[in-house]
């Protein structure tokens, strides 16, 4: 019998034990504004924007392009340090012949780009 009772939905949803007052919504504004006790608002809407106020949002985006860019520099001078002497000791160090004929073969340089390239070089 109680589960009979759990499925005939029907049954209650035709009836509807809560009403609402006439008017009741028409008036909800006014009645929720008059119960409420007076009081002064603590927030200001006299704000006086200063220099200082203005500038901050600018000076904080200037000093985060500067730490940005300060911060790539120096990666890219870390870097460019060390191919300039890498460079430099490539430059003045001195192959042998057996070296570079050795080189040469393996390379897979055919002689014109070889002659090309040395052509250019000078």
């Amino acid at each position: 019998m109680e589960k009979e009772r759990l499925y005939k939905i029907d049954e209650r949803e035709a009836r509807r034990p809560f009403t609402v007052p006439e008017g009741y919504f028409e008036n909800l504004t006014q009645n929720i504004m008059a119960s409420l006790p007076e009081q002064e608002s603590i927030y200001s809407t006299n704000i006086v924007v200063t220099p200082w106020m203005r500038i901050r949002p600018y000076l904080y985006a200037a000093a985060a392009f500067a730490g940005i860019f300060f911060c790539i520099k120096a990666a890219v001078g870390i870097n460019s340090r060390n191919a300039v002497e890498v460079a430099q000791t490539e430059e003045t160090t001195i192959y042998s012949d057996e070296y570079i004929d050795s080189f040469l073969e393996t390379a897979m340089v055919d002689d014109y780009t070889l002659y090309y390239t040395l052509v250019d070089a000078n």
